[in-house]
């Protein structure tokens, strides 16, 4: 799967999201209320263990089950509601006990309190987010948060305010106190699940970090191992040292692909999650609390610097494959120009040679001239010798002299033409 088709199935389950979201009618939640948002990674593949498991619930509750092939589902259950939801590689379990006075202090009191336990204890995939809300209609006291970590924010100029420090409770859930003040219970439960999808995007988002930083210890040696290589290019060791140099090269080429087959997926999938907490922020015009960060100041502050040493790495692993082609090319020019050296040298060869074949053939031409003419001049004195039986006066020696320039021109004349014949074919 490319880039462009995993951010294009992003922001198709968005929009799917919305749309269906839209379409269903959504229930008020006013304060004061609890909710718990939990995203459980079960990958690409977990969608129908993960209907199962809502369908279990369902069963056990005695309410409509989930359709086959179903990628959301709420569940009514009196005091409490469940609603599920599936991405593409996750889903979220968001749990809702509105009318419930909550314990800000302690955050002793949750809206999982009235779930059965075995079923929560079998979600299936691993436990990726775990957050708890806390709505309540003034403004408490005190805050179980960390002073100096903790951010608010007024969500645009309406009554909400929201506080948290992104921080894991005891019971390892990140906790949120939403202040609704007179807000209706229908801008409180989008404020709400607005703020659910930021902190679900904002974890799913860091999954890369690990990643990248694991390949950025290997990427350091590959660098310097494609630095070695491209020094070596320097020297000119022989057409052979460059091939084994660009089969080494070939080597960390393979290397370097390998890196990013690994970690392209998780960085698009990283950049289109920070481009949705983005989003989201971006709709609250947050104004400032007491002077606290507000949660857009956050992620710049802590999500940002993640994403961009996660994007960081994917350009140097797409730069050391770029380094590695360049210096392949250039090894591959440097083979070709010396192959084409060769190539002149011996066509260089090849004509000394043919001009020396062409020297001793005329030589041997000049030798089968004598040898040819030899014995026709043999076969013209015993000619001779026989007439000089009948014509006294011939004197065979004498005539096999006179007949010498002739038989040699006579003789040469018929080599040149045969020779003449052959080359013009």
């Amino acid at each position: 799967m490319t880039a462009s088709d995993l951010k294009l199935r992003f922001h198709a389950d968005r929009d799917r999201l919305l749309a269906e979201a839209h379409a269903r009618p959504s229930t008020p939640l006013a304060a004061p209320a609890l909710a718990t948002r939990i995203v459980s990674m079960s990958g690409e593949a977990g969608i129908e263990s993960d209907r199962r498991h809502m369908a279990a619930l369902c069963r056990k509750l005695a309410a409509p089950e989930p359709g086959e092939g179903a990628r959301w589902c709420l569940l009514e259950a009196g005091a409490w509601s469940l609603r599920w939801e599936r991405h593409t590689e996750a889903s979220t379990w968001t749990v809702f006990r509105p009318g419930v006075q909550p314990d800000v202090e302690n955050f002793g009191v949750t809206a999982l309190d009235l779930l059965p336990r075995d079923w929560l204890a079998e979600l299936p995939g691993e436990i990726l987010v775990a957050a708890h809300a806390a709505i309540v209609a003034e403004r408490p006291p005190h805050f179980p948060f960390a002073p100096d970590e903790l951010v608010a924010a007024r969500i645009g100029a309406g009554p909400i305010q929201v506080f948290s420090d992104f921080r894991a409770g005891p019971d390892s859930f990140t906790r949120f106190v939403m202040v609704a003040g007179e807000a209706g219970g229908a801008v409180v439960g989008r404020t709400l699940q607005q703020l659910f999808e930021v902190e679900t995007y904002r974890l799913m988002a860091l999954l890369t970090y690990p990643l990248a930083l694991q390949n950025a210890a290997v990427l350091t040696k590959l660098e310097a191992d494609i630095d070695s290589a491209a020094a070596q290019v320097v020297n000119e060791n022989g057409v052979e040292s460059d091939r084994s140099l660009v089969n080494t090269l070939a080597a960390l080429a393979g290397q370097a692909e390998r890196l990013a087959g690994q970690t392209n997926f998780r960085v698009a999938a990283s950049r289109a999650y920070y481009g949705l907490v983005g989003a989201r922020i971006a709709s609250w015009n947050e104004q400032a609390v007491d002077g606290r960060p507000t949660l857009g100041e956050f992620m710049e502050r802590r999500l940002a610097p993640a994403m961009r040493t996660c994007v960081s790495v994917a350009e140097r692993q797409q730069g050391a494959i770029e380094r590695i082609a360049r210096t392949v090319q250039i090894l591959n020019t440097r083979v070709e120009v010396a192959s084409e050296i060769v190539n002149v040298n011996l066509l260089a060869s090849m004509d000394r040679r043919s001009e020396l074949q062409l020297r001793l053939q005329e030589t041997v031409e000049g030798l089968s001239i004598v040898a040819v003419s030899y014995y026709a001049l043999s076969l013209l004195k015993v000619g001779f010798d026989g007439l000089s039986e009948v014509a006294p006066w011939l004197n065979p020696t004498i005539a096999t002299a006179i007949a010498v320039p002739v038989v040699l021109y006579v003789v040469w004349r018929f080599l040149r033409r045969v020779r003449k014949n052959v080359l013009s074919h």
